[in-house]
């Protein structure tokens, strides 16, 4: 069980290191645009929605992957009932 739960936050803490790249990366693009758009791309206010975006990207990916985080290789399937109870489908 602690192996699972291992591979989980791992999985979680690659996707927020993902998504930290990315805005890095988007951040940075900013450098070769005209310095018109610089301008208004490297304000006070747009940098304050970058960091807060930082914070709050993050759980959207998580929430959005939620599915492929908690899929762990090798893993059996959940079960949906217990199995000394009869199965009412057939």
């Amino acid at each position: 069980m602690t192996v699972r739960i291992a591979v989980i936050v791992f999985k979680a803490v690659l996707v927020v290191v993902a998504t930290w790249i990315a805005l890095i990366t988007g951040l940075g693009l900013v450098a070769f645009m005209p310095a018109r758009v610089q301008y208004y791309a490297i304000s006070p206010v747009s940098i304050l929605l970058w960091l807060g975006s930082l914070v709050v990207v993050p759980m959207f990916t998580c929430m959005a992957l939620s599915r492929w985080i908690k899929k762990v290789p090798g893993s059996p399937p959940p079960a949906h009932h217990a199995s000394d109870q009869p199965d009412l489908d057939s």
